[in-house]
């Protein structure tokens, strides 16, 4: 492209200083060639800045596949769900996910919407369609099998097929690798859900957390389905040879210590042997562009705690 623009704008230089018989002073044709340059580029740098901000996004994980595809200049806002990277937080929110407003998505005066089908309630899709906006909806999906899929869809909206291309690949080398690991036979994760304020909850089946799990080779020790408060016999019932937390969820409970205090844990192979994996939970869970390298790095934690 800069060589394009240069030969262009020695070529209408030169015709410039040339019309007639005068020859122009070579100074004054290296004025004219410079200036021709920069009035090329300029044109080309603003016809590349002329996308509009137009696009409200709802769903961390279709976020995140934006920004990744360097379209984040394109959003006017985001949900609640949606704060990673930093350039996705600093957006104004419309709310939660799964309890979004009409009002408040039309305040941000999209163009259009690219929106989660977890995003809740469903007649707000249909009241933004009513009013005329395009709206993008996109299957959150089960497994990171489905991320390289709404990559292409949420491309397709952003006009960035070409950056796609190369985040897809990527995607595909991580869960060919994560594949190739063999189960993780024998032990047991128990995973504990936590947030300041609440009350910490255990991971069971038909959850979002057994399904990355799953994925990563890693036995449930928890056989209900759902989640609840688990404490006392049942805990110890449960018998987790590991605890997996996020970050964020030790850090609520006040630290490490806590954590093996919470009822009956202590008396669990994993409480005796303090075994314990960090993990980010959005990264994890929300079946984004980062999830197949956090499956990943889950099991390749697990496995070294027993070696």
């Amino acid at each position: 492209m800069t060589r394009k623009l240069l030969m262009s704008a020695m070529t209408g230089a030169e015709v410039a200083v040339r019309v007639g018989v005068v020859r122009r002073p070579a100074g004054l044709l290296k004025n004219a060639v410079l200036f021709s340059v920069l009035l090329l580029a300029g044109s080309w740098f603003s016809m590349a800045q002329a996308e509009p901000a137009d696009t409200l996004v709802i769903g961390a994980d279709l976020a995140e596949i934006v920004d990744q595809l360097q379209a984040t200049p394109r959003l006017v806002g985001r949900d609640d769900s949606s704060h990673f990277p930093a350039a996705i937080a600093r957006l104004p929110s419309v709310g939660y996910l799964r309890q979004l407003s009409t009002e408040g998505i039309l305040s941000l005066k999209p163009q259009r919407v690219l929106i989660s089908d977890a995003a809740r309630p469903a007649i707000v899709v249909r009241q933004l369609e009513a009013v005329g906006l395009q709206v993008n909806t996109v299957a959150r999906g089960k497994s990171i099998n489905d991320i390289p899929r709404k990559i292409e869809q949420v491309a397709a909206v952003m006009g960035r097929q070409a950056q796609a291309a190369a985040l897809i690949a990527e995607q595909q080398v991580l869960a060919t690798r994560l594949a190739a690991l063999p189960p993780l036979n024998g032990p047991k994760a128990l995973f504990i859900f936590n947030r300041t304020g609440m009350t910490p909850l255990v991971m069971g089946r038909d959850t979002e957390a057994n399904s990355a799990l799953e994925q990563a080779g890693i036995s449930n020790s928890a056989r209900f389905k759902a989640y609840k408060q688990v404490a006392g016999e049942s805990m110890v019932a449960l018998a987790p040879d590991f605890v997996i937390i996020s970050k964020a969820g030790l850090e609520a409970l006040g630290g490490e210590d806590n954590l093996w205090k919470l009822g009956g844990l202590a008396l669990t192979p994993a409480g005796r042997a303090k075994r314990l994996v960090q993990v980010d939970d959005q990264a994890l869970l929300n079946l984004g562009p980062r999830t197949a390298a956090a499956m990943l790095q889950l099991r390749q934690d697990a496995g070294a705690l027993f070696p």
